[in-house]
């Protein structure tokens, strides 16, 4: 009698392993996967080890981000070759320009990581290395904001509202909705 309840209690743990995981769980496990994907990005650098540069700015990798982004961005809004031209132009000019402050925003929250873990560090330092990322993080969205518009006037008024309907949905988080309003 007493073999038949272990065999029993071995079937009831065999039947757990091929049920299908429960919402809850799948939706932690999906953040924590999307936590990783999201932040992959950002931890990656810092743990692959001393960089061969003093730059935090890798310029090749900046590159190839900047042409797929393009290359996206040229396809949703099935742009002319004169357009590719001007825009491709146009983004290469401010990812230039903005390399400097970028490359500083970085070394800035390095410096707030190692202040965090100094002792002698005050509250008071700590404050103003961040007031400081802070101003140079607006100087950078100004130029975002700056570029938006030159981008703006290059488009057509249907590839503007293709753009503002993919950004809605992205702020939103309703993909579907760029989809439902392009078939009005």
């Amino acid at each position: 009698m007493l073999g038949g309840m272990g065999k029993m209690n071995n079937r009831e743990t065999d039947e757990n392993k091929k049920r299908p995981l429960s919402k809850k769980t799948g939706l932690v496990l999906a953040i924590g996967a999307g936590a990783m994907v999201v932040g992959a990005p950002f931890f990656a650098p810092a743990l692959a080890g001393p960089l061969n540069s003093d730059s935090l700015v890798d310029p090749e990798w900046e590159g190839a981000v900047r042409k797929h982004v393009e290359k996206r961005f040229f396809n949703l809004i099935e742009a002319t070759d004169s357009q590719k031209t001007q825009l491709d132009d146009l983004f290469k000019h401010q990812v230039e320009g903005n390399r400097q402050t970028r490359e500083q925003v970085k070394k800035g929250a390095v410096e707030v990581a190692q202040l965090m873990a100094d002792d002698a560090a005050s509250d008071e330092q700590i404050k103003a290395k961040v007031q400081e990322i802070r101003k140079m993080r607006e100087q950078l969205m100004d130029s975002r904001v700056d570029t938006a518009l030159k981008v703006r006037a290059i488009l057509t008024k249907e590839q503007r509202k293709i753009v503002s309907d993919k950004v809605i949905g992205f702020i939103s988080g309703n993909q579907r909705r760029f989809l439902l309003r392009s078939m009005n």
